[in-house]
């Protein structure tokens, strides 16, 4: 490992190209008191859009967060966390689906407005 190495900022097709490789994060929303929920997701990434999008249930807090908030943060990490990516955004909530045996699921879409991440490059 090199002496102290610094972050090298990832430029937005590395970042792209890096949440497209991924499929689990931490979902970042906003509690009423401005406090940040975390929640464990598997998304998917549209690299033309722009666009995460998560399949969850109606009664998941992270919902009811951002029915109150839309602002949401997606973070994503290497294996190894020596890399990361974090897509923010505003997340727009589907119709919630009524058919038998779909368990009251909807999707929710991040449009991200803006990426970043680094990675620390161990030798």
């Amino acid at each position: 490992m090199a002496k102290n190495p610094t972050p090298r900022t990832l430029d937005e097709a590395a970042l792209s190209d890096f949440l497209a490789e991924h499929t689990f994060g931490a979902l970042a929303t906003l509690k009423r008191d401005g406090r940040p929920h975390l929640s464990t997701v598997v998304y998917t990434w549209d690299p033309e859009t722009r666009e995460i999008r998560i399949s969850t249930t109606e009664d998941r807090l992270k919902v009811k967060q951002l029915r109150n908030n839309p602002t949401a943060s997606l973070y994503v990490s290497s294996a190894d966390h020596w890399k990361f990516a974090v897509a923010e955004g505003k997340a727009e909530l589907s119709e919630v689906t009524r058919t038998p045996d779909d368990g009251d699921r909807l999707y929710i879409t991040l449009r991200a407005e803006k990426l970043y991440g680094t990675a620390l490059d161990i030798a």
